[in-house]
């Protein structure tokens, strides 16, 4: 069995773990911003195709 000395994290490694978690959903909310910015180019062009071919 472990000895729960060895099971606490250090100060050291709590800081190292949380800067890992704030850098992975910041890595993920750039993905989905820019996920989201090609999405909105692509139909701002698919918009004004259907207006150039609608005149």
């Amino acid at each position: 069995m472990v000895s729960r000395i060895r099971r606490t994290l250090t100060v050291q490694e709590r800081a190292a773990a949380f800067e890992h978690t704030n850098r992975v959903a910041a890595d993920a909310a750039a993905d989905e911003r820019r996920l989201r910015e090609e999405k909105n180019e692509r139909l701002r062009k698919l918009r004004i195709d259907a207006s150039n071919g609608a005149k």
